[in-house]
């Protein structure tokens, strides 16, 4: 039920496994065994898109009532279900914390007025957990045996640019037109050089090193300057969710996006029993799990299945 919720809600069997962290088979043979346990078909697959059924739609309805349910049982049964209150230590990249966590801090905050949250944005911690902090949202891969890591949202790398630049510059339709353009390059500080740019191209991956017109270390600063008509950006989607969305950034290069280091919430075994603690991931991973549907729909990422 839960593969299949999230099939549904993303539109996409690829993007349901790489949020699970299955792969796209088990999820597909998953779905595909509830639609015969069932007797219905839940989902109309063509070469477009995933749609809910009639049945679908309702079962999705009644599946989704159901886990809250289940997240309220769990609740009244466990010391976690108390009222969060107190002081939260939470550490965030910089860049995601910013762009979306922050806004979304004060609906969190009104609904629990005994929480207190003490946010410490940050880049290139190895273990920002060690510095005192209850909870942490990070990118790439965590295997520390000592933590819980809940996987929050995929990323990709995608390229866009603002509507006044393509005006200006034309459109690049492959990433070797890339070279005629004015490129905004990130180097993270202390780095010999700009990061490359990587994509996909005929079920192949292909990197360029970009000659950049513009080079930055700050990807706020460079998504700014994108947005201003600088040039044309190489950026993770879920930092360039809410610019697409206002049409200040455009989307480049159909197809061409590469899968980038997972986004997670990772916390001490020990933390499991807090209230604060439990409640701010729950938060983080609903928060980051909705701006990647987002970012799929703004991209293209809702692929066939």
């Amino acid at each position: 039920m839960t593969i299949f919720a999230r099939v549904a809600e993303l539109g996409s069997f690829s993007a349901a496994a790489e949020l699970l962290d299955l792969s796209r088979a088990t999820v597909s043979t998953q779905v595909a065994a509830l639609e015969k346990d069932l007797g219905v078909r839940l989902l109309n697959r063509t070469t477009r898109k995933v749609a809910l059924t009639g049945d679908g739609t309702r079962f999705l309805a009644r599946c989704q009532r159901i886990f809250l349910e289940l997240r309220a049982a769990e609740a009244e049964l466990t010391p976690s279900g108390e009222e969060p209150r107190g002081r939260l230590v939470a550490h965030i990249a910089a860049s995601l914390g910013r762009q979306l966590v922050i806004p979304a801090l004060p609906d969190l905050l009104a609904r629990h007025p005994s929480l207190e949250i003490d946010l410490r944005l940050g880049d290139g911690i190895a273990n920002p957990l060690a510095d005192g902090a209850d909870i942490a949202v990070r990118a790439g891969t965590v295997s520390d045996p000592r933590l819980v890591v809940r996987r929050a949202a995929a990323s990709h790398w995608i390229t866009c640019a603002s509507p006044d630049y393509l005006e200006r510059r034309g459109w690049p339709r492959t990433p070797g037109d890339l070279a005629r353009h004015q490129l905004l390059g990130y180097q993270a500080p202390g780095a010999a050089r700009p990061h490359s740019w990587i994509f996909r191209q005929g079920g192949r991956q292909l990197s360029l090193e970009p000659q950049c017109r513009i080079i930055l270390d700050d990807p706020e600063s460079l998504l700014a300057a994108a947005v201003q008509g600088a040039g044309i950006l190489h950026t993770m989607d879920l930092l360039a969710v809410q610019a697409l969305e206002r049409r200040e950034l455009v989307a480049l290069l159909p197809g061409s996006a590469v899968r980038g280091a997972p986004v997670s919430v990772i916390y001490p075994q020990s933390g499991q029993g807090s209230a604060g603690v439990r409640l701010f991931a729950d938060f983080a991973i609903d928060l980051l799990g909705r701006c990647q549907q987002r970012a799929a729909v703004m991209t293209g990422l809702m692929d066939a299945p």
